[in-house]
């Protein structure tokens, strides 16, 4: 081996031209350079799928919540902002939706007060339930009603706790209320139709960042539309949609058709997610396309090396040597030599994104990915492995035509 060794690579050193050297050298940094760069961009593809703030899911599933628009055509009666069950079809057949779910409304008064002796300031408020599918809902608590349940969970929209504490309360000298009080605190449910009314018992579960109503189970909303309400199942005015990634264009034009009203800080995190994602998927193509064409250019040396040493290998095979050896000494060489660009390509990704990114997307307010350095060693393992195994395969044909 040793001998095989010294014929094929410090023997051939010796007559290399400079022109020889700098496509090693370039070989080097080229590939290097495509491996940390293919490495990161799958670190933070991964890292996106977890990018959430503590105040909203900015880079979760993308789901909006769409309405129609009130124009002067609806104050005066001459269409309505609930969507049929046709239009609801036809959103759902957009080839960019993924799915649609309608708000199912309360069709019976419903007004809330304190509960006595529960701590929260006298009040009374108009409200108006809806339910939506659990899925869409981003506030995580026990989620269900029956009728012997001790209460009604409500979902309150953040906004609605903060609209109370620095409006309402202040202006009318009533005491600020935190969300932990609030949550521990019952409320009493006054509702009434045309022909029943009663009270039951409700307590605030949760705030929700991305949902403006106020949300109650599906069950208790049929059970209360059913037992207070006129028994007519209202079209939605409401509708939850989630979209394909990279389809905003398609939702503006959608918007644009049926009239449509959407929170622009939805649409404007859409756009975010979409053109972050455009971004590092081009980086991954281009580190992919790097990569690759690194790996050829060292099937290259390596034909370039065969070539070289054509003359020695004649002899080998004179003398007794096979094929299978000289292969077996070529790929020990080439394992060493991408062995160490690997390493050092692992190195300086995991370098960079502990010491650099992680630190900044934590001090953003930013989940990171999970399994960083497993996802790093396996992605680097697999183009290591690709790159001996297309060498196998090129010089070991290029050996049986010497």
């Amino acid at each position: 081996m040793n001998l095989l060794s010294n014929i094929l690579f410090y023997q051939s050193k010796s007559r290399k031209s400079s022109k020889y050297n700098f496509q090693l050298v370039f070989s080097f940094i080229v590939t290097l350079i495509g491996i940390v760069t293919l490495l990161l961009s799958v670190l933070l593809l991964n890292d996106l799928s977890f990018f959430k703030g503590d105040k909203d899911e900015l880079f979760d599933e993308n789901t909006i919540i769409i309405q129609k628009k009130v124009t002067k055509f609806t104050s005066l009666g001459l269409n309505s902002t609930e969507f049929t069950s046709q239009e609801v079809e036809e959103i759902k057949n957009k080839p960019f939706v993924t799915e649609v779910a309608p708000f199912k409304s309360s069709n019976c008064s419903v007004v809330i007060t304190e509960y006595p002796g529960d701590g929260l300031p006298p009040f009374a408020a108009d409200m108006f339930f809806q339910s939506v599918n659990d899925k869409f809902i981003d506030v995580n608590t026990r989620w269900e009603w029956h009728k012997n349940s001790d209460y009604v969970p409500i979902i309150l929209p953040r906004q609605f706790l903060l609209l109370f504490n620095y409006g309402i309360a202040q202006s009318q000298g009533l005491p600020q209320v935190s969300e932990d009080f609030l949550s521990s605190a019952r409320m009493r449910i006054h509702l009434k139709g045309k022909k029943n009314s009663g009270v039951v018992t409700g307590k605030v579960v949760g705030l929700s960042h991305k949902i403006s109503s106020v949300l109650v189970p599906e069950s208790f909303l049929e059970y209360a539309n059913k037992t207070f309400g006129d028994g007519e199942e209202k079209d939605p005015q409401r509708l939850f949609v989630s979209i394909k990634d990279g389809s905003f264009n398609e939702l503006e034009q959608l918007m644009q058709e049926m009239n449509l009203d959407i929170n622009q800080q939805d649409l404007m995190m859409t756009k975010i997610k979409t053109v972050v994602q455009v971004i590092i998927s081009l980086f991954l193509i281009l580190s992919v396309i790097i990569v690759l064409l690194a790996i050829f250019n060292l099937v290259q040396y390596s034909l370039l090396l065969l070539n070289k040493s054509k003359k020695e290998i004649s002899l080998l095979f004179l003398i007794g040597y096979t094929s299978k050896s000289i292969l077996k000494t070529i790929i020990t060489h080439l394992i060493k030599m991408f062995g160490i660009i690997t390493l050092f390509a692992v190195i300086i990704t995991l370098t960079i994104k502990f010491i650099i990114i992680n630190p900044f997307l934590i001090s953003s307010g930013m989940n990171i990915g999970q399994y960083q350095m497993i996802i790093t060693i396996l992605i680097a393992f697999s183009v290591f492995l690709m790159f001996i195994i297309f060498n196998f395969i090129t010089l070991k044909k290029a050996l049986k035509k010497l």
